[in-house]
C-alpha cells in the first residue's frame, strides 16, 4: 500500500499523506481506554516549505490540514444519533493555519472559500479511505515504529549509564582493593 495520494479537483490538487496515529484516552462503559486515533496530513503541496495553491474564483489558497479519524467504537455510536456523521476531527498544526491566502493570512472562518476547502479536505480524506481500505493500520504501525524508536533510545541510554556505574564500581573496588594490599 502507498502511503500517500493525489486527488485532483477543479481548484486544483490535494495530497493525502498517512501520518502517525495519536492514541487517546476515553471511557469506554466505565472503563479507561487508550484508543488510537488514525491520521492524515492533506496538503495543496508535496514539500511543507515550498507552498502549493488551489484557486478558488481566481484567488489561490494554501491548504495544510491535519484530520483524524474517529475510532470504530465511537464512529458507531454517531452513526446511531445521524444518518450523516462527521467522522473526522480537525488538528491543529503547530506552526501555521489550516487554510491561508496567498499573503499568508488565515482564511475567514465564514467565508464561501473557507467552506469549499473544508469540503475538498473532507473529500479527500473519504476518497483515500475509500481507495486505501487498510491505511488506518499504517497509520497505527507508524505511531508504533515511533515508540518503539523512542523505547530503544531509552534503553541505550539506560545502557550507557549501567556501563558507567560498572566501571565505577570496578574503579571504587580497585582503589578499595589498593588500601588492603
Amino acid at each position: 500500500m502507498r502511503h500517500s495520494a493525489t486527488y485532483t479537483f477543479p481548484e486544483g490538487d490535494l495530497h493525502v499523506t498517512v501520518i502517525a496515529a495519536k492514541s487517546q484516552g476515553a471511557y469506554w462503559a466505565d472503563d479507561w481506554e487508550t484508543r488510537p486515533l488514525a491520521r492524515l496530513a492533506i496538503s495543496s503541496s508535496l514539500d511543507e516549505y515550498e507552498p502549493g495553491y488551489v484557486k478558488i474564483r481566481g484567488r489561490k489558497y494554501r491548504v495544510a490540514s491535519r484530520r483524524a479519524r474517529v475510532h470504530a467504537r465511537t464512529e458507531a455510536i454517531l452513526r446511531e444519533d445521524s444518518d450523516n456523521p462527521d467522522l473526522w476531527r480537525w488538528e491543529s498544526p503547530l506552526w501555521r493555519c489550516e487554510f491561508m491566502n496567498e499573503q499568508n493570512r488565515e482564511v475567514g472562518e465564514s467565508t464561501a472559500a473557507r467552506f469549499r476547502l473544508r469540503q475538498m479536505v473532507n473529500e479527500a480524506a473519504m476518497r483515500f479511505e475509500a481507495d486505501h481500505p487498510d491505511w488506518q493500520l499504517v497509520s497505527e504501525r507508524l505511531e508504533l515504529e515511533g515508540e518503539l524508536g523512542g523505547a530503544e533510545a531509552l534503553v541505550g541510554e539506560a545502557r550507557d549509564a549501567l556501563r558507567k556505574a560498572e566501571a565505577r564500581v570496578a574503579d571504587l573496588s580497585a582503589r578499595i582493593a589498593s588500601y588492603t594490599t
